[in-house]
């Protein structure tokens, strides 16, 4: 029986995923974590066959969460599950480590597809990100046609962060960074991106689905 452990701040979709679960014979929700910090602490305490990391929650920075994860744990799978379906994130998250990336709206069947792929120690990818991928890999200008496509990784979860509505201060809190260097980097984002408001970004990230 595999033990799934999630992290989702939405109890909803941790109800949703405890049917579906409820309606298979080899895998079990073992474990519910609101947030990032929840799961590595739950991680320390018990082990599980595969981590479900949902990427937009308060007071987590995904990026840094999964990359704990591979780095004390390595053979753990983790399948990233958001309401996120732009083509760089989904990159983003595979040279992370995430042994899969699965939107929320995708059916059932898929997600439990990806979890029986990964629990064997395989990557799961769907038609359209292998061929993600392998574009990536021939071309890699070829999937950068975003405004955000041209932003680090740091302001990129900057960006995120304050789309979704937190303060400089509390950026800077949850990645241990002082309020100047947030505050340059929201500067470099602004340019990059050709925005001159905070509104703009928030906008913008709805509007891609960076947030939901």
């Amino acid at each position: 029986m595999l033990q799934i452990i999630i992290a989702d701040d939405h109890a909803v979709v941790r109800t949703g995923l405890q049917f579906i679960f409820d309606t298979t014979s080899d895998m079990v929700l073992a474990a519910e974590c609101r947030n990032g910090a929840e799961l590595l602490e739950q991680l320390k305490n018990q082990s599980y066959d595969v981590v479900i990391l949902d990427i937009t929650m308060p007071e987590t920075d995904a990026f840094e969460v999964l990359e704990q994860i591979k780095s004390l744990y390595p053979k753990l799978p983790v399948i990233v599950f958001t309401m996120n379906s732009d083509r760089s994130f989904a990159l983003r998250m595979f040279k992370k480590g995430a042994d899969a990336f699965i939107n929320k709206e995708s059916a059932p069947d898929l997600l439990l597809q990806a979890i029986r792929s990964v629990a064997q120690g395989k990557k799961f990818h769907t038609r359209e990100q292998i061929e993600l991928v392998m574009n990536h890999i021939s071309d890699p200008k070829s999937t950068q046609n975003a405004r955000h496509d041209s932003l680090s990784d740091r302001e990129f979860q900057i960006l995120c962060m304050l789309a979704s509505g937190m303060k400089k201060l509390e950026i800077a809190s949850n990645l241990s960074i002082s309020k100047n260097t947030v505050n340059n980097h929201r500067n470099n984002i602004m340019k990059k991106m050709e925005f001159e408001t905070t509104a703009d970004l928030a906008r913008y990230a709805v509007t891609n689905r960076l947030i939901g």
